[in-house]
């Protein structure tokens, strides 16, 4: 066996997204070659590339113990912890990298996106640009160059960088994705459209171009993908609560309580559940209203910052829908502050609530409103999100049991400088029927 042609095949495969066929070959070589350095790397990565994190890190570290003095090892072992979701640890890796190398684009590039995800983009955009100082043409730098640039406003800076780097790397699905979302912010819809057919030529199943290009065109859809939200919100999770507080002036969760506690003034919850809990900031407001608090949401690294905070007993990731169609649970309290946004349809979700609520189960929730009448009742916007009217969702809570005893207006959050209008409401399982409250 010519073990360099096998190797070379492996990683031209691995190049192109054949990661199977490429870690097969790997390993035949892996037996051959068990403590080859750049080997040991590449089935690392591989094996991340496949989902396969765990497999992974033994992989890398076994490569940085074989060349402790070898940034690129470090790098790729980084890279590994951020897949994990070990985010200290990955800084943590990249920094010892640039303590050896400290011109190491990667590094440089890596460290800088995950500062910037971690809420410091300051320091995350003093990174990238180093990194781009190196290599002034480094695709990968220059789309993180423009995503933190397109989070902090510049919409110019953030166009700029992502055209170059578009031109260095023309197929780049997450370029063209968020060069999407650049002309969204924009207000170019006509060039968030095209850039997403774009990208669509290139991967006609990318679901959330699919679903995006559906948002900007108006077409109808129930939901939003599951994909989409959880990768949506995975990239947003840790600097979640300061840009949303800070930037956006949201503060439905809040309200929600309050008006909860004005309602409900003398009771006491036995088992509630936040509905799309992300990190945690209804079940902050709440946690000590109700006995056993349960947090759903699909994304893993926003369950894990509402984990930090201790207010939850159980917190599930799963798909809403999916989770209260199968649970033996019954709950006399359900949350669900900006849920409905990325749900359209509600009749399976209400259908679900009512299967699950104790008798006088309150539900407490919010939607962005839909002033033009539709014959759905809701309307998927450019943003990506669902707007509903208030005769929509209190016929459907009607429906399935549940009867309005609680309404305020209430602006949701800050799109482009302007408020986005919405509506909070209390809704009560049986409401007016006599029994007692479980």
């Amino acid at each position: 066996m010519d073990l360099q042609s096998v190797f070379t095949e492996a990683v031209q495969l691995h190049q192109v997204g054949k990661y199977q066929e490429a870690l097969n070959r790997y390993l035949l070589i892996l037996d051959v070659l068990p403590d080859n350095v750049n080997l040991l790397s590449n089935v690392g990565l591989v094996y991340r590339d496949l989902g396969r994190a765990d497999d992974a890190l033994g992989f890398c570290l076994k490569a940085v113990r074989q060349a402790p003095g070898d940034p690129n090892q470090l790098v790729n072992l980084g890279a590994v912890y951020e897949s994990l979701s070990r985010v200290d640890e990955a800084a943590a890796t990249y920094e010892q990298a640039l303590a050896l190398a400290p011109h190491h684009a990667k590094a440089l590039n890596n460290l800088g996106k995950l500062y910037h995800l971690l809420g410091q983009s300051e320091r995350g955009l003093a990174l990238i640009r180093h990194a781009l100082t190196v290599e002034p043409d480094n695709p990968l730098a220059l789309n993180n160059l423009g995503v933190i640039l397109s989070d902090s406003g510049d919409f110019q800076g953030a166009a700029a960088a992502f055209e170059q780097s578009l031109q260095k790397d023309p197929t780049n699905s997450d370029l063209l994705f968020n060069l999407s979302g650049l002309y969204n912010c924009r207000g170019d819809l006509e060039m968030a459209r095209q850039t997403l057919q774009r990208l669509l030529a290139l991967q006609p199943n990318h679901e959330s171009a699919q679903y995006m290009l559906a948002a900007l065109d108006g077409s109808v859809r129930e939901s939003a993908p599951p994909g989409y939200v959880t990768e949506t919100f995975d990239k947003y999770a840790y600097r979640f609560e300061r840009h949303i507080g800070s930037n956006l002036g949201y503060t439905v969760p809040q309200r929600l309580a309050e008006m909860i506690l004005a309602h409900y003034p003398d009771r006491k919850f036995a088992s509630g559940i936040d509905l799309g809990c992300g990190t945690g900031l209804v079940g902050a407001a709440l946690y000590n209203e109700v006995h056993q608090l349960t947090g759903i949401d699909l994304s893993p690294r926003m369950l894990e910052v509402a984990a930090r905070k201790g207010h939850y007993h159980h917190l599930i990731q799963d798909e809403l829908g999916a989770f209260l169609d199968r649970t033996a649970a019954r709950y006399d309290l359900f949350l669900a502050a900006d849920v409905f946004i990325y749900l359209g349809e509600l009749e399976r979700i209400c259908a679900g609530l009512s299967r699950t609520a104790c008798r006088h189960a309150v539900l407490a929730c919010s939607i962005e409103r839909l002033f033009d009448e539709t014959s759905l009742g809701y309307r998927l916007r450019p943003s990506g999100r669902f707007a509903h009217t208030a005769a929509y969702l209190i016929g459907c809570a009607a429906r399935h049991g549940f009867q309005k005893v609680g309404h305020q207006t209430h602006d949701i959050r800050k799109e482009n400088g302007t408020w986005i209008p919405g509506d909070l409401f209390i809704f009560e399982r049986d409401a007016g029927k006599d029994g007692d409250r479980a």
